[in-house]
C-alpha cells in the first residue's frame, strides 16, 4: 500500500469524477469539429478518449502514491 493508502484512492476518485468528465467533453466537443460526424458521435468517441486518458492517469497516481 502507498503513502496515502486509502486517502490516495478516494482523493483520486473524487478528483476523477462524472463532472469533471462532463466539463473536459464538453469544452472539447467545442473546440473540436470533425465534419461529417455528428455532435453526438463526436461526444461518445471524446467521451471513450477520456475513460482511456483517466485510467492511464489513476493508475500513474496511484503507482506514484
Amino acid at each position: 500500500m502507498g503513502l496515502f493508502g486509502n486517502l490516495g484512492d478516494e482523493l483520486i476518485d473524487e478528483v476523477f469524477n462524472e463532472e469533471l468528465q462532463k466539463e473536459v467533453v464538453k469544452a472539447l466537443n467545442a473546440n473540436i469539429d470533425i465534419p461529417f460526424i455528428s455532435e453526438s458521435t463526436e461526444e461518445k468517441a471524446l467521451n471513450a478518449m477520456y475513460d482511456t486518458v483517466e485510467g492511464i492517469l489513476k493508475a500513474a497516481i496511484k503507482k506514484a502514491l
